[in-house]
Order: structure tokens, then C-alpha cells, then sequence
């Protein structure tokens, strides 16, 4: 049985717990009204690009799976936000052992060290490239841009983008946006109703790899906002749990302390009472 001396000790411990997770929720609030902001700036300038190309890039479902497939995973580089990237990598796992038992090769790409710490063991031999500390900054352009850059670099028949789609503060899902190579813009009959300037060879796969910057920064985003909203949600819960445990510490502790004065007391009593 604890003493009262361990129950104050525990008592202190858990309320300066306590305080932390307070602080980093409203830390995780003020970062996830600046992320969900930029994201829904983000979000028309994705869309417009993705109606133009993805009807022409994006695989029917009825096709089956077939040459090198390219995979751009994207996590955090900090924990304490939920299940957010054990989802990311739960999906990946199985991508892995889909390509395996129909031998497909797979390039896995890693943006973010949490996703990768967590397939290093088991799936390493998939793992082209990794990209940690990409959070440091704010996320730009120019990062999607050199991330679509790095993936175009490695020729693969598809290329997938695997992200936590922002719904709600309590609602994300892992999502995954799979194009075929640049290699299908030039079928006969794609855009032929448009005219190009130059050589459309050219023009095509400049807008096939601006399309993909494109996706990768509005996935960036989406995969921040929704990183931040589980951070709020589960420092929301944790400090929750801290109060009721400071509760029944307390409740603990104020019994044994109770029990000790009357005890005490008790014996004062007697031993006065054995004196006269």
C-alpha cells in the first residue's frame, strides 16, 4: 500500500503532466487554425489542376496492377498525435504484401521519420528514399515540387500519394491518390482538343509533373492539418485523464492523511488518559 509521502510525490507528478498537456493543446489549437487556414487556401488551387489531368492520368479500377509502382508515404516527424501515422503505416504494410503476392516492385518513398521508424524493421528492403525534418519550416511549394521531382526521378507506371485526408477535428482518414506514368499523355487522342505552344511533348510532361507538385502540396497540407487535430484531440484526452487521476490521488491521499491524524489522535488520548 502506498504511503502518504508516495501518493504526494505521484500527486505533484501527474499536475505537472497536467500542465504540460494543457500547454501543448493550446500550442496544438493555435497551430491547427494556421494549418486548417492554409489548407482550404490550398485546396482550389490543387483542385484545379486535378479536374484537368485526372482523367486521363488516374488507373480504372478494373486495371490490374502492373510494372514498378512508386510510393510517396507521408507522415510526421513528432509523436503524441494519435493514430495518425500507425494508420499511415498499417496501409503501407498492406501495399507491400499486395505487390508482393502478384510480384510487383515497389519504391517507397518516407516523408517524415515516424513512418519510417516504424517500417525499418520489417518492410526496409521497399524504402528508395526517406525525408525527415520536413516539418521545420512551414510547408511550401517548393518542397512539393522537389518532392514530385525526387519521385518522377525513379521511371515507375504509377505513382502513389499516400496521406490523412482533413475532415473534421475528430475526423481523418488515410487516403491514397494513385496516376499512371507521364508516359500515358502521349496516347493518341489525350488533349487533342487543345492546341499547345511548342513541342507537346514537352508541354505535357511540365504539366504532368506540375499536376503532381500540385497533389503533393495539397496532401502536405492535408497530412499537417490532420497531424495537428490529433495532437489537440489526444493532449484534449490526456489532460482529461490527468484530472480525473488528480482526483483520486487526492481523494487517496487525503484519507491516509486523515487516517493518520485520527490515529494520532487516538493515541494521545490514550496515553493521556493512562497518565491520569
Amino acid at each position: 500500500m502506498p504511503t502518504i509521502k508516495d501518493l504526494g510525490k505521484r500527486l505533484k507528478a501527474v499536475t505537472s503532466t497536467s500542465k504540460i498537456t494543457k500547454a501543448m493543446k493550446m500550442v496544438a489549437a493555435s497551430k491547427l487554425r494556421q494549418a486548417e487556414s492554409a489548407m482550404k487556401i490550398a485546396r482550389p488551387f490543387a483542385g484545379s489542376m486535378q479536374s484537368l489531368m485526372e482523367p486521363q492520368i488516374v488507373p480504372k479500377e478494373d486495371e490490374e496492377p502492373k510494372g514498378t509502382a512508386s510510393v510517396l508515404a507521408i507522415s510526421s516527424d513528432k509523436g503524441l498525435c494519435g493514430g495518425i501515422n500507425s494508420r499511415v503505416v498499417k496501409e503501407i504494410k498492406i501495399m507491400c504484401d499486395a505487390a508482393e503476392k502478384t510480384q510487383q516492385k515497389m519504391e517507397l518513398n518516407i516523408v517524415g521519420g515516424k513512418a519510417l521508424s516504424g517500417l525499418v524493421r520489417t518492410h526496409s528492403s521497399y524504402i528508395n528514399m526517406s525525408f525527415d525534418e520536413t516539418y521545420k519550416g512551414p510547408v511550401t511549394f517548393s518542397l512539393a515540387s522537389f518532392l514530385a521531382e525526387q519521385m518522377l526521378s525513379s521511371p515507375s507506371e504509377t505513382y502513389t500519394i499516400l496521406y490523412n485526408n482533413f475532415k473534421s477535428v475528430i475526423a481523418f482518414e488515410v487516403k491514397a491518390k494513385t496516376y499512371k506514368g507521364p508516359e500515358v499523355l502521349g496516347d493518341s487522342g489525350v488533349f487533342s482538343e487543345y492546341e499547345f505552344e511548342g513541342d507537346r511533348e514537352v508541354v505535357l510532361a511540365d504539366i504532368y509533373q506540375f499536376n503532381l507538385a500540385c497533389t503533393v502540396y495539397g496532401c502536405l497540407l492535408e497530412n499537417v492539418t490532420s497531424e495537428q487535430a490529433s495532437r489537440m484531440t489526444a493532449m484534449d484526452s490526456a489532460s482529461n485523464n490527468a484530472k480525473d487521476m488528480i482526483t483520486r490521488i487526492a481523494l487517496q491521499y487525503n484519507r491516509l492523511r486523515q487516517a493518520k491524524i485520527t490515529t494520532e489522535l487516538t493515541e494521545i488520548v490514550a496515553g493521556a488518559e493512562s497518565v491520569s
